[in-house]
């Protein structure tokens, strides 16, 4: 699953996660078409995960299989390649004694299976080329025998079967077009619907919209899979000017008690990550706007998402953006 497939199931968990959330959860519950969209983000988001594990699992064991057999054809061909370098030096053939190092362990196991193949013909044709003095270095026909059935061995799961290829190739086009799904039902009629609360309940379109942006997250950080033994979590603050709600770029945070400081970005949001469980008081500030101070809860392995309308000062500068 690339990216996109990756923040568009985040982007849902983190919508559908608004309606459990006690702040917002009476308005929800209590709208019949905003309780209709959240339960229908629910119906998307649990037929996304399925192909999410339906995809994760297609060629996987294929994946583990390679990595075995490859091992184990690289530990028996360079024993085999040193072998016939010390019958090289013997007889003074150079190709022979180059054998050792061309195709040492370390070598063999970063090459690319198909790669390999073509190494292990080589070693298997010059075997052949030299059987009789070679079965006195223990490459007799026996032994011979052994990495020819690892060589083809190696063959068998060098490529996914076809049918597998095939099955594959048709959940991604269903996946990609349950993706069409989901960006339909946003962009035409859940996103025009929530532009209301810009007039009726304001914190409900922040937490929305915060929730939704992370779609385009990958402009800025690559996402990360979370561990579930991981032991810290993530802040993520936006900052809107109150009268436009327009994005307050670069507007000042800071978080004394954990050492950070910072601005947001263009799209006046931040990101930080590896902090602590704990509870902690932060600050936002601009010039010609009032300080917003608040506290917040970091917990293992969650993020914290929290949204801020910035006022303008009491005194403030003739110009200012945002007033």
């Amino acid at each position: 699953m690339n990216d996109s497939g990756i923040y568009t199931i985040e982007m849902l968990n983190r919508v559908y996660a608004m309606k459990s959330n006690t702040a917002y959860q009476a308005e929800i519950s209590g709208t019949t078409a905003t309780s209709d969209f959240f339960d229908r983000v629910g119906d998307l988001l649990t037929t996304a995960k399925d192909w999410e594990l339906k995809l994760a699992k297609s060629s996987k064991p294929f994946t583990i299989a390679g990595v075995d057999i490859k091992d184990v054809v690289a530990q028996n061909f360079s024993a085999t390649a040193s072998a016939m370098s010390s019958y090289g030096v013997k007889i003074g053939d150079a190709q022979l004694t180059g054998l050792k190092n061309e195709y040492n362990y370390s070598k063999l196991m970063r090459t690319p299976i198909v790669d390999l193949q073509n190494d292990i013909a080589v070693i298997l044709g010059l075997i052949t080329a030299n059987k009789t003095p070679l079965a006195d270095y223990k490459i007799d026909v026996a032994y011979t025998t052994n990495l020819t059935t690892l060589a083809a061995k190696l063959e068998s799961v060098a490529k996914l079967p076809q049918d597998v290829i095939k099955q594959h190739a048709l959940d991604m086009k269903q996946w990609e077009s349950h993706l069409k799904i989901i960006k339909k039902f946003f962009d035409k009629e859940m996103d025009p619907f929530m532009e209301i609360y810009k007039v009726t309940m304001v914190v409900l379109y922040m937490a929305y919209i915060a929730a939704r942006k992370v779609r385009h997250h990958h402009l800025k950080r690559k996402p990360k899979v979370v561990d579930p033994e991981t032991t810290t979590g993530i802040l993520e603050l936006m900052v809107l000017f109150k009268a436009s709600l327009d994005p307050a770029v670069g507007a000042n945070y800071v978080v004394t008690a954990l050492g950070i400081s910072g601005t947001t970005d263009e799209d006046a949001e931040t990101y930080d990550d590896g902090i602590k469980p704990g509870t902690y008081h932060g600050k936002i500030s601009m010039d010609g706007y009032k300080d917003i101070e608040f506290d917040f809860t970091i917990e293992a392995g969650k993020t914290t998402s929290l949204q801020f309308l910035l006022e303008v000062a009491d005194v403030a500068p003739s110009g200012t953006p945002g007033s």
